[in-house]
């Protein structure tokens, strides 16, 4: 690995989540290691934030391996998941045998000086909470900010239930500012202008259905569009303000949050590593200390 590049104190690295598409982000946080960035300070949702423990660990291209080895593996995804799990995604497999496969370092996150903040939603009251690494078991924290609306199950972390923290909060990067890092490289898993469509009334009444228990927690299912779309306005206006440094995609989108072509979610890495190159002195300008 190169030798650490000096990074401002104040500086946060934010990851939205995505599914497959987060093997972009995968690309682009090894090149980081690959060029010796370490942040101090790392938050994000779902498949974002699950990808950052290795780079928080300093595991470089284990979420390449991960993606490619396992991609059309059953344990890792199926819709027979969904009959007997409740999810597409294998997440008992993922986040408690997978890293046996695959060793995690344990050791090095958690000796890691980085502050590693996991998104969720909180089922009662619909709004985002956010666990620190003496909050809760990292493997469960990860599996509640990973836990799909519509398809998947509730996650308990501590005795509360939790959802995808990509609906209360899909892109954290104010609360990164919140907690005193407001120079955010924000990692997006989606090409410039995208926005996501409001769901339709049948979409709506479903939502209901499922999660009549939980009105707030509907509530914010619903307006999970609205949120995420809002949220990249502002994100436009922090990064025309200079506070923010957006990395996307630059190549049209072949892989969606369930894709499981290698050579897709491969050429996907490639581009997550190719664009945080290409912008590697203006990285190096925004986080100077």
């Amino acid at each position: 690995m190169a030798a650490e590049i000096p990074v401002r104190g104040d500086a946060a690295l934010v990851l939205e989540g995505g599914g497959m598409r987060g093997q972009y982000a995968s690309g682009a946080m090894d090149f980081f290691l690959r060029a010796g960035i370490r942040f101090p300070y790392v938050i994000g949702v779902s498949a974002g934030i699950s990808n950052a423990a290795s780079y928080v660990a300093g595991q470089f291209e284990r979420n390449r391996r991960v993606f490619t080895t396992f991609a059309g593996d059953p344990r890792y995804f199926s819709w027979r998941n969904w009959w007997t799990q409740g999810n597409p995604f294998g997440m008992d497999f993922i986040y408690r045998e997978l890293p046996n496969y695959l060793p995690f370092d344990f050791a090095a996150f958690e000796s890691s000086p980085t502050r590693f903040r996991i998104g969720a939603t909180d089922c009662a009251t619909g709004r985002a909470v956010y666990f620190d690494k003496a909050d809760a078991p990292m493997t469960e924290a990860l599996l509640a900010s990973s836990s799909l609306p519509m398809v998947g199950r509730m996650a308990r972390v501590n005795g509360k239930l939790y959802l995808d923290g990509g609906i209360a909060d899909p892109i954290p990067f104010r609360q990164a500012a919140a907690d005193g890092h407001p120079r955010r490289v924000v990692v997006l898993t989606r090409n410039q202008g995208f926005r996501k469509p409001a769901p339709g009334r049948a979409l709506r009444a479903a939502i209901r259905l499922k999660y009549r228990r939980f009105p707030a927690l509907a509530a914010a299912v619903a307006r999970q569009a609205e949120t995420y779309n809002r949220q990249l306005d502002e994100l436009e206006t922090e990064a025309a303000a200079g506070r923010a440094l957006v990395i996307r995609p630059s190549r049209p989108l072949a892989v969606g949050r369930y894709s499981q072509d290698r050579a897709e979610l491969e050429r996907l890495y490639q581009n997550g590593w190719a664009d945080t190159e290409a912008g590697l002195a203006q990285l190096r300008d925004f986080l100077s200390p």
